[in-house]
């Protein structure tokens, strides 16, 4: 049988949180975010926000997120919502902060605000909403790591020494195997703060990082209405500040996927890629450009690369399944998208492609149901429709079959997709 058209849907890649014009002095949405944590009421702690201020003076940084007090958590947390980040803070944790030799609690602080000048924060509305996937435990490592590094220059520009900046670790961290841990062992962590305090103590540029960052999350911005020039320049300009940014090179690369530069995309995911090897979804993002390219042997090794990396990542799955479709593995990608569908059994594009390869293997009544099935999650998808026509031509259900490719017809198919299905069953 002639092949057909089958659905290819590779994710594109914006993994990391977005700003968005949002009313900072909202109180709303920070009070959900903690009775979520820890349901108690909120005040206000001036003394924090003058902590705050202390240490956004020392990196020059504009005050692009809210800190948040909220009861008994015991605990800092940084985080996004709808946009804008946040700082969820236990007031009576920091609560000496304001005596100015309490540097535990500002390296805490400190730690917090590292995160979201990383850009490590992710927003819980894409999260939850399966825009972006979690990280996996060693990018989380890795990004406690900077953060401890970024606390470790802010306590040494207030005046800490490496003992009074490392102090607080030693309550906090032990030196157990942290494999399976999000945390790093202290060892690793005093390093990383060893290395920010050195930085600290130079005279050359101490803004190098939060200028890199602001036109890192000006580059987000842009990107989410669109501006994709406009955001590549300010990727660019970040990638400038700190030729280290590997968000900026990913993102600049996802941009200009958007203006369909794909060898500029792949050779700044590439670059992405070397700098931080241990991101799944940028191995994602990557592949799914080759597969575009049809270098569907590049794609499938960065599909199971960001699977040995995030064996949960789905998509990572589906694209996999995808590319061996392409080189005509039906086995290979039928078993792929199960897996997809094992770890979301609501992967209605999973089903669809499931149910194309079962076609290709004669399996029309296996077809048939997955087809039936990707129609019910989601009803408008003109590829499921024609698969379908071709599993109930196989199972010599001819009316049904036209019926499903009118379908498909109605629904915006290409005549050429549909000439051959139509000929086979409506005549």
């Amino acid at each position: 049988m002639k092949k057909f058209t089958i659905l290819i849907c590779l994710i594109a890649f914006f993994g990391f949180s977005k700003l968005s014009a949002q009313d900072y002095g909202n109180k709303v949405d920070p009070l959900k975010l903690c009775i979520a944590i820890q349901s108690n009421n909120f005040i206000s702690d001036a003394e924090a926000e003058n902590a705050l201020d202390r240490i956004l003076s020392v990196i020059g940084a504009s005050k692009r997120f809210v800190l948040q007090p909220c009861d008994n958590i015991n605990n800092a947390v940084a985080v996004s919502y709808k946009g804008v980040r946040y700082i969820l803070y236990d007031k009576a944790f920091m609560n000496s902060l304001a005596s100015g030799n309490d540097w535990g609690n500002l390296f805490i602080l400190a730690h917090e605000v590292g995160h979201h000048v990383n850009g490590h924060s992710l927003d819980l509305v894409l999260y939850a909403t399966e825009t972006v996937e979690a990280e996996t435990l060693t990018s989380k490592r890795q990004q406690e790591l900077e953060a401890d590094e970024f606390a470790g220059f802010v306590l040494g520009k207030l005046g800490a020494s490496l003992s009074e900046t490392t102090s607080v670790l030693n309550s906090l961290s032990n030196d157990r195997d942290d494999t399976y841990s999000t945390h790093p062992s202290k060892s690793k962590r005093l390093l990383a703060v060893n290395a920010g305090h050195k930085k600290s103590l130079k005279n050359d540029k101490t803004n190098y990082l939060i200028s890199s960052n602001e036109f890192f999350f000006s580059g987000l911005n842009k990107a989410k209405v669109k501006d994709y020039e406009g955001a590549i320049t300010d990727f660019t300009r970040a990638i400038d500040f700190n030729p280290n940014n590997y968000k900026a090179y990913t993102n600049r690369g996802t941009s200009k996927r958007e203006l369909n530069d794909y060898q500029g995309a792949l050779a700044d995911l590439t670059k992405a890629i070397e700098l931080n090897p241990n991101v799944d979804t940028i191995y994602l993002a990557r592949g799914s450009i080759k597969n575009f390219l049809r270098d569907s042997n590049g794609a499938i090794a960065d599909a199971s690369k960001a699977i040995e990396l995030n064996p949960n990542n789905g998509r990572a799955y589906f694209n996999r399944g995808t590319s061996k479709m392409d080189l005509e593995d039906y086995y290979g990608a039928t078993s792929d998208f199960t897996k997809a569908i094992e770890l979301n059994p609501k992967y209605g594009k999973a089903y669809t492609n499931r149910g194309a390869s079962k076609v290709l293997l004669n399996d029309y009544r296996g077809a048939f149901a997955d087809l039936t099935k990707a129609i019910e999650l989601i009803p408008n998808d003109k590829y499921a429709y024609l698969n379908r026509a071709y599993a109930k031509n196989g199972l010599n259900d001819k009316v049904g079959a036209c019926n499903d490719a009118r379908k498909a017809q109605s629904l915006g198919m290409d005549e050429s997709d549909l000439k051959e299905i139509i000929r086979l069953t409506c005549n």
